[in-house]
């Protein structure tokens, strides 16, 4: 995993974008702390799915009727959306 800091990155971001294309995971910090991560889109989808899965696991376990896989994805994406406005 690579890392860069904000002034590092800006003049960078097509090779870093092109390096997250061929699956490399690129941590952006400030001030020493990491606030971004650049990942390949469809490695995204797939923590995405994974998340869904175990949060359906976890539900069944404790006797909680899961949702579907299609609107735990969309939870997740909207979950996402929010957070990045913040």
């Amino acid at each position: 995993m690579t890392t860069y800091t904000i002034t590092e990155a800006r003049p960078k971001l097509g090779d870093i974008v092109r390096r997250a294309a061929a699956h490399e995971q690129i941590v952006i910090t400030d001030h020493d702390r990491p606030i971004a991560m650049v990942v390949n889109f469809s490695d995204w989808e797939d923590m995405e799915d994974t998340i869904a899965a175990l949060r359906n696991q976890i539900s069944r376990a404790q006797g909680v009727q899961p949702i579907q896989h299609e609107e735990a994805k969309r939870l997740l994406r909207d979950a996402a959306a929010k957070a990045a406005a913040q």
